[in-house]
């Protein structure tokens, strides 16, 4: 049996990174890394691009991830262009808007459609229907494909959003269509009513993940991953598929090549928090790559492959039983991050 991990952010952003990593003690995963092979090689479109190139899923002016999600959420994609519409909290911070995806907010299904109602009166002329199949998962379906690319919402969260909007030939009628969004939003009962509670509003709409229904090919694998786009994609490929176990010893028994999406480091590193990346590092150190060393010792995986995908190159490494005995193969844990 072969094990990936797929851990994003588990190499930090460089801003945070020193910090991080200072006197940061992760044994197990220091031994794994040391000892492996490792590869990088460059690429571009961080999880979401990495998980379609694996599944075999081409790239179109985006990532095709819409209507594959939209498949999985029981909608219908046909041959029609989709474009993921996600509901999302704009922040002034002096000059600029910084994004607050739904990680941050509560927001129900009827919320949900009361603000997909506004948007399709207000836009009918324009072809465009909202289509909010879960509260934080919203479609938009287009007449004609634009001529534009974007940014995947987990790109932009807790960023601001300028260098992020949309590009293209289409691409500033898209910008306009963004600041009529946030007036319409910003102008129904709905908001007040969720800033009375002491609730964060929501003021815009995140467009990603353009495309039409990509066809992908049945894969041999068992996927495990609380992510909606990996889910839909192993949904989509007919891989077995479930949501993140506690720790590693549940693979235990497992005869199946499996894909595990660990996203522990994700929302620390979207916002800078460098405390909340140290906590998830220790987590995953406890419950994923200490059981695994043992689990490479006894021979009860083949191989463990640790896989952290990024904005323009993944690095990939690769150990083996035989591997972990390469006792003179040493480094620092800063150095392996690096």
């Amino acid at each position: 049996m072969i094990i990936t991990l797929l851990i994003p952010d588990l190499i930090a952003p460089p801003e945070m990174r020193d910090a991080a990593l200072d006197k940061l003690a992760l044994p197990a995963l220091q031994t794994l890394l040391a000892r492996a092979n490792k590869t990088t090689v460059s690429a571009e479109g961080g999880l979401d691009g990495w998980l379609c190139r694996a599944f075999g899923v081409d790239k179109q002016q985006d990532w095709p991830i819409a209507p594959v999600t939209l498949q999985a959420d029981g909608g219908n994609a046909g041959s029609d262009y989709w474009l993921r519409a996600d509901p999302v909290h704009l922040r002034a911070t002096r000059d600029k808007l910084m994004l607050v995806d739904s990680g941050a907010f509560q927001i129900n299904q009827a919320e949900a459609e009361t603000y997909a109602q506004a948007f399709n009166a207000h836009f009918d002329e324009e072809g465009f229907i909202l289509y909010p199949l879960r509260p934080d998962r919203w479609y938009l379906k287009l007449d004609r494909p634009p001529t534009l690319t974007t940014q995947p919402l987990t790109a932009v969260t807790g960023k601001h959003v300028d260098p992020y909007l949309p590009r293209g030939k289409d691409g500033l009628k898209w910008h306009r269509l963004y600041n009529e969004i946030q007036m319409l939003f910003f102008s129904l009962p709905l908001n007040d009513a969720r800033e009375m509670r002491g609730e964060l509003t929501v003021n815009s709409i995140w467009l990603w993940g353009g495309g039409t229904c990509p066809q992908i090919a049945a894969a041999r694998m068992t996927v495990l991953a609380n992510d909606s786009t990996a889910r839909a994609i192993a949904f989509a490929a007919a891989c077995p598929n479930d949501t993140v176990p506690q720790d590693a010893n549940t693979l235990a028994g497992s005869m199946d090549d499996t894909l595990v999406l660990l996203e522990h480091l994700r929302g620390a590193a979207q916002y800078g928090d460098i405390i909340g990346w140290r906590e998830g590092m220790q987590q995953l150190e406890t419950d994923w790559f200490a059981p695994l060393v043992k689990m490479l010792k006894s021979g009860k995986i083949a191989e463990l492959r640790i896989i952290a995908p990024g904005v323009t190159e993944n690095t990939e490494w690769r150990v083996t039983r035989s591997g972990l005995l390469k006792f003179w193969k040493r480094a620092s844990l800063a150095s392996l991050l690096r």
